[in-house]
C-alpha cells in the first residue's frame, strides 16, 4: 500500500522520450503543481523549462545529461508558475530504457514541498523500470496504448480491475472489444483524429461495459506517439471512471431543475444580487410585480434600475444583510407601487438572496377587520344594553362598557376579561349557581330569553331586564361559548302595567255605563213619554217634572262616579 506522499508523486509522473524529444506520458496532477496543462507540455516541451531560473535550469540540464542509466537523482528547486505563483518543487528523475523501442526515457516524479533546498542528491536505483511499472500500475487513472491498427499494446492494472478483464482478454485485441456497439463510432472517430493529428490531445467521453454487463462512464485524453521518422506508431490514452461524477452531476442538474421550477412557481418575488448589486437571478413573480422582463434586469445594478428603492427600508435591509452577514426580515409599505411587502433577505459570500411577498390584500383585510372591529365596539359601547360573552368555563371573553358599569354598581368591582362570571365577585352561591345554570343551557345548544330583576343604580332601585342567551359556534360547529344581551324593560313593564290599570278602569266605566247609568236614563225617557205636551198645565205634568228632577240627580251621581273611576282609579 502506497503512503500519501507516494500517491501525490503518482499524480505528477512524466515520461520524456529523449530520442524523440517529446513527452510520452504526463500525469493528470501536472496543472495543480506547475500551473501548465498537459496539452501545453505535449505541444511545447520547453514550457516547463521556462518556469525555472536560468542558473538552476543550466545545472538541472547538466545533471540530466550526466545521469547514468538505471539511476535516480532527486533535485529541489524553485519555479514561478504562469500565474506568478512561486513554488518549491521536489523533482525525482530516473533514466531508463524502453524495452519496446530501446529509447532512453527520462522519468520525472514531481511534487510541491514547503521548504526550498538547492541540493542535488544522487540515489541508488537499480530497478528504475520496475519503479516505473509500479507507479503506472498504482495509479487510479486508466493507462492504455493502442497501435495504428487499433489493437491494445498495453493496459494498466486499474483499467483491468475496473472492467474485470485479464491481460489476455484485451492485449492484441482491437479496442472495439471493450466498446459498446452503439458507441463504437465515437471511439473510431477519436482514433482516426489521433492518427491524423500527431501531438494533439483528443478528448473522448463514452460508456464501457465490464465483464458483468455493467456500464461505466469513462472520460479520456488521447494523444498519438510518433517514431524517429515522425510517423505515428502508437496512441496513448489516460482515462477515468466518471460514472459516479456523472451521476452526481445528473442529480445536481435534477435538483437544480426542481429548484428552478419551484422558484418560478412561487408567488413570492425572488431575486439574487451579487456583491456589486447586480441582478444574478429573478423569477416570474418579480417580473410581474416590478413590470420589467428579466432580460432588462440580469447583469444590471439594482439602484440604477430602481432608484425609488434608495433611502427606503429596502436599501437599509439589503445593505445591513450584506455588511453584517445576517438575515433580515421586515414588512413595509412601498408607496410607489401602493403595495405592502413582507421581505426576507439572506446573505452569502457571493451576495444576497431576497424573497418579497406581496401582502397588500392581507394588510388591507386586516385594516378592514380592525375598522370593522372598532366600529362594532363603538356601536356596542354606544348602547345602554348590557352585552357580554363567556367561554365554556364561564370566564369572561368580552364585555361592553354598559355591562362593566352595571356589575361595578352592583358589586363595587369592575369585572375583568378572563375572570369567572359572577364567581369572582363575592356574590352568594345561589346567584353563582343560577347564572351557571343559565350559561349551561346555552352551552347545551339552547337559544332562549328570561326576564330578571336587578338593582341597577347607586340608590339600589329595582330594574327589570330581558336577557337573551345565544350559543356561540366555532367554524367546526362546536359550541365555544355563550353570548348574552340584557335589555332594560323596566319602562316597558311600567307602561304595560299602566295599560292594564287603564283597561281595568275602562271596564269599570263600561260596567257603570251599562248598569248604573242605563236605569235612570230609561226612567227619564219613560217620564218624558207620558208627559202631556198638549196641555202643559195638566197637574200630572208637575208630578212628572218632579220625578225628572230626581232622575236627573241620579244621572249626575252616576256621571260623577264614572269620572272618579276614570281619573282616580277609585
Amino acid at each position: 500500500m502506497l503512503n500519501h506522499t507516494t500517491i501525490d508523486a503518482i499524480d505528477c509522473v512524466l515520461a520524456y522520450d529523449i530520442h524523440e524529444q517529446k513527452y510520452l506520458f504526463i500525469g493528470p496532477g501536472i496543472y495543480p503543481i506547475l500551473g501548465i496543462t498537459a496539452q501545453e507540455l505535449y505541444q511545447n516541451s520547453e514550457v516547463w523549462d521556462n518556469l525555472i531560473e536560468k542558473k538552476c535550469l543550466t545545472n538541472l540540464r547538466s545533471l540530466v545529461k550526466n545521469l547514468p542509466e538505471n539511476s535516480t537523482v532527486e533535485t529541489n528547486y524553485q519555479i514561478t508558475t504562469p500565474q506568478k505563483v512561486v513554488k518549491n518543487i521536489s523533482d525525482k528523475k530516473s533514466l531508463i530504457t524502453d524495452e519496446t523501442t530501446g529509447h532512453k526515457i527520462l522519468l520525472s516524479t514531481i511534487k510541491e514541498t514547503l521548504a526550498k533546498t538547492n541540493c542535488i542528491t544522487p540515489t541508488d536505483a537499480g530497478h528504475s523500470q520496475q519503479f516505473l511499472n509500479s507507479l503506472i500500475d498504482s495509479q487510479t487513472s486508466f493507462l492504455i496504448r493502442i497501435d495504428t491498427n487499433g489493437n491494445y499494446t498495453f493496459v494498466n492494472r486499474q483499467y483491468l480491475k475496473t472492467l474485470g478483464y485479464k491481460d489476455k482478454d484485451v492485449l492484441g485485441k482491437h479496442f472495439s472489444v471493450t466498446s459498446l456497439p452503439e458507441e463504437a463510432h465515437l471511439c473510431e472517430n477519436a482514433f482516426i483524429e489521433c492518427l491524423n493529428n500527431p501531438g494533439k490531445v483528443v478528448t473522448l467521453l463514452h460508456k464501457k461495459p465490464d465483464v458483468h454487463g455493467n456500464l461505466h462512464d469513462t472520460e479520456w485524453e488521447l494523444i498519438s506517439i510518433v517514431n524517429e521518422n515522425g510517423k505515428v506508431c502508437e496512441i496513448q490514452g489516460i482515462g477515468h471512471d466518471v460514472t459516479t461524477k456523472i451521476k452526481i452531476e445528473a442529480e445536481i442538474r435534477d435538483t437544480a431543475q426542481k429548484l428552478d421550477t419551484f422558484i418560478e412557481s412561487i408567488t413570492d418575488s425572488f431575486f439574487i444580487i451579487d456583491n456589486d448589486w447586480r441582478f444574478v437571478r429573478v423569477n416570474a413573480a418579480f417580473e410581474k410585480v416590478w413590470g420589467k422582463p428579466r432580460a432588462e434586469l440580469l447583469g444590471k445594478v439594482i439602484w440604477d434600475l430602481f432608484p425609488l428603492l434608495i433611502d427606503t427600508p429596502f436599501e437599509t435591509a439589503y445593505r445591513d444583510a450584506q455588511t453584517k452577514q445576517e438575515s433580515v426580515k421586515f414588512m413595509v409599505y412601498f408607496a410607489p407601487l401602493n403595495k405592502w411587502f413582507r421581505t426576507a433577505v439572506y446573505p452569502s459570500t457571493e451576495g444576497i438572496t431576497v424573497f418579497a411577498k406581496n401582502v397588500t390584500y392581507e394588510m388591507r383585510a386586516q385594516e378592514d377587520a380592525l375598522w370593522t372591529k372598532n366600529n362594532l365596539e363603538a356601536l356596542i359601547n354606544n348602547t345602554n344594553d348590557k352585552i357580554w360573552s363567556v367561554d365554556t368555563d364561564n370566564r369572561y371573553v368580552y364585555m361592553n362598557n354598559a355591562y362593566i358599569a352595571q356589575i361595578k354598581a352592583m358589586t363595587g368591582v369592575a369585572p375583568q376579561k378572563g375572570e369567572y362570571s359572577y364567581k369572582d365577585m363575592g356574590l352568594p352561591q345561589e346567584v353563582i349557581d343560577e347564572w351557571s345554570a343559565y350559561y349551561q343551557r346555552a352551552l347545551n345548544g339552547e337559544n332562549y330569553t328570561v326576564i330578571l330583576e336587578s338593582l341597577d343604580d347607586e340608590a339600589k332601585n329595582p330594574a327589570f331586564y330581558e336577557v337573551r342567551f345565544n350559543p356561540i359556534f366555532a367554524s367546526s360547529g362546536e359550541i365555544k361559548g355563550v353570548g348574552c344581551f340584557a335589555h332594560d324593560i323596566s319602562a316597558r313593564l311600567k307602561t304595560e302595567q299602566e295599560l292594564l290599570s287603564q283597561n281595568k278602569r275602562m271596564r269599570n266605566i263600561a260596567s257603570l255605563s251599562s248598569h248604573e247609568l242605563r236605569r235612570p236614563v230609561a226612567s227619564m225617557l219613560g217620564l218624558i213619554n207620558i208627559m202631556d205636551r198638549e196641555n202643559p198645565n195638566n197637574p200630572e205634568n208637575k208630578q212628572i217634572i218632579d220625578y225628572l228632577q230626581i232622575v236627573s240627580t241620579e244621572i249626575d251621581d252616576v256621571i260623577r262616579l264614572i269620572v272618579d273611576h276614570t281619573f282616580t282609579g277609585k
